[in-house]
């Protein structure tokens, strides 16, 4: 295997750690007591916190590593009002009308995710860039085009069609058969996003404890019993907020999760001119592989973050991992064949069968999660609205609160996944 693309001094923890590291919460036992108790510190316990605590509530946040440690600061930083699913697939699925709620609920968790960041006024270099989604196929290009036709005339959407002739204008790269702009999404700075939302939590009252972790909830009468970290918590309620990171702690929502790993490289510093030439405008950059691929460049604008799945299975070393990305890269640009990758690192999203997020309330336990990899504004949305429904208001409502559906004989471990994306990879190198 050749690993001569990274440089001698490549890290493989998050770029965003850079700016943004994880802070070791103090060692501290957890309390006896509290109103509500979160397992997860991402961006659904945490925005879930927020909510309860100003609402009154004793909240207690319980994480079993550093706060913030799992994909909420190792993920891509793009936000925008997407959904795993088309909306033209949408409508056929489930017709006009449940589509047209579910890119509309799309559309509040991205305008939930900005008030947070404005009223908060949390510095996490966000920026409204516009997304350009490449076409891999050339059919891909009139699939774009008609599913963003039916958003105009349906949900108003913004958005132009780029034929390949001018995407340059977009992207320094021929490899596309055009694509479509977008002008609502953008980026953010993950870790700094989540250290602001962090900082605000405590701010309001609530107490989070890192390296506590959650090892089981249990009825006791019309509360709950939390073990964690070697003490007991009697809480009126629970909120479980771990996404692909819950392990074995709720078999229900297990069954109903797909864990996969997703990864990040990331460029040493480029030239200006090239950045510029490769990346004009900064933008939030996709395709439409089955296998899809997102990057963009950094905050200060001199590197290139590079995502997407590692390969068939899930790999252990970072090294071997961050190899199919490099290859992809340097498809896309061979300018950059002689450039180091200085960071390579994963995190794990969390799908699920119908690819669309989900809230629910089982056994009197709330959980959200399932966020298909559009987690930034979805996850923020959804830890409000839970929040929300646990104080019981009518402003909880929204599409997604459904319970997350699951498959016979499915326990947790996707044994599936490595024949899918074997055949998926197939399908990309083909352009099938």
């Amino acid at each position: 295997m050749d690993i001569s693309f990274y440089s001698e001094d490549v890290k493989f923890t998050p770029y965003w750690w850079e700016a943004a590291p994880r802070v070791a919460a103090p060692e501290a036992l957890a309390p006896e007591r509290a109103d509500v108790a979160i397992v997860g510190s991402g961006y659904t316990g945490l925005s879930a916190a927020l909510t309860l605590a100003r609402a009154g509530r004793h909240v207690l946040v319980l994480e079993k590593d550093d706060p913030g440690f799992g994909a909420s600061s190792r993920n891509g930083g793009a936000f925008g009002a997407n959904l795993r699913i088309s909306f033209a697939s949408m409508i056929g699925k489930f017709g006009l009308e449940q589509a047209s709620a579910y890119y509309r609920g799309a559309r509040e968790a991205l305008a939930t995710l900005a008030s947070v960041i404005t009223d908060e006024k949390i510095e996490c270099n966000f920026a409204r860039v516009g997304r350009f989604t490449g076409a891999h196929r050339p059919g891909d290009y009139e699939s774009l085009e008609r599913d963003l036709d039916l958003q105009r005339k349906h949900l108003g959407f913004e958005g132009h069609m780029v034929p390949r002739a001018e995407q340059r204008r977009f992207i320094g790269t021929d490899h596309y058969h055009g694509g479509r702009f977008t002008a609502w999404d953008g980026n953010l700075h993950p870790g700094l996003y989540h250290t602001g939302l962090l900082e605000r939590v405590r701010a309001a009252g609530a107490t989070v404890l890192g390296r506590t972790a959650v090892t089981a909830i249990a009825r006791d009468g019309d509360s709950f019993v939390v073990a964690a970290g070697g003490s007991k918590v009697h809480a009126k309620q629970v909120v479980v907020a771990t996404n692909g990171y819950g392990g074995d702690l709720s078999p229900w929502l297990k069954r109903r999760l797909i864990p996969l790993q997703s990864q990040i490289i990331a460029t040493e510093p480029l030239p200006p001119d090239l950045m510029a030439k490769l990346m004009p405008g900064a933008r939030q950059l996709g395709d439409t592989c089955k296998l899809h691929h997102y990057y963009r460049t950094s905050p200060d604008g001199r590197r290139i973050l590079f995502g997407g799945r590692a390969g068939q299975r899930e790999v252990n070393d970072p090294r071997s991992s961050g190899t199919h990305l490099y290859k992809r890269l340097v498809a896309l640009f061979p300018e950059l064949r002689e450039v180091r990758i200085t960071h390579s690192w994963a995190g794990f999203i969390a799908y699920t069968f119908d690819h669309l997020p989900h809230m629910a309330q089982q056994d009197g336990i709330y959980y959200a999660a399932g966020y298909c990899g559009s987690g930034v504004a979805m996850a923020t949305y959804l830890g409000r609205k839970t929040a929300l429904k646990a104080i019981g208001s009518p402003d909880a409502a929204n599409p997604f609160d459904t319970a997350h559906p699951t498959r016979p004989l499915y326990t947790g471990r996707p044994w599936f996944m490595g024949p899918i994306i074997w055949y998926k990879g197939m399908q990309d190198a083909l352009h099938l």
